[in-house]
């Protein structure tokens, strides 16, 4: 029975000599490669953040140009309905005019 357990002991003994060193040397590579992940995401966040900051300036100038080119559309528009307003009153002005014109001339 003595013998069994010195056979388990050196059998333990070589498989810690074996598997140790290899479980250290994976360990270390762990976290070497885990800092070098953290530092890869990092960067990555950093750029998206970069990258995200310019969309958003481009959206903001072009919602404003969007904002720039409704007012100038609501401009026309309103300019649009003043010159038809104005056309029609004129219309109407002279269509005054025309009839005076023309009852001043009967009466002579």
């Amino acid at each position: 029975m003595l013998e069994a357990w010195e056979l388990i002991r050196h059998v333990a003994e070589v498989l810690g000599m074996v598997f140790l060193p290899i479980l250290g040397w994976m360990l270390l590579t762990l976290t070497q490669h885990s800092k070098k992940i953290i530092l890869l995401e990092e960067r990555v966040n950093e750029t998206i953040t970069h990258r995200l900051g310019i969309l958003e300036e481009n959206m903001d100038e072009i919602r404003q140009k969007i904002d720039d080119t409704t007012k100038i559309i609501n401009s026309i528009s309103m300019d649009t309905h003043q010159i038809k307003y104005n056309y029609e009153n004129r219309d109407k002005k002279l269509d005054a005019i025309w009839d005076e014109v023309q009852k001043l001339s009967k009466n002579n």
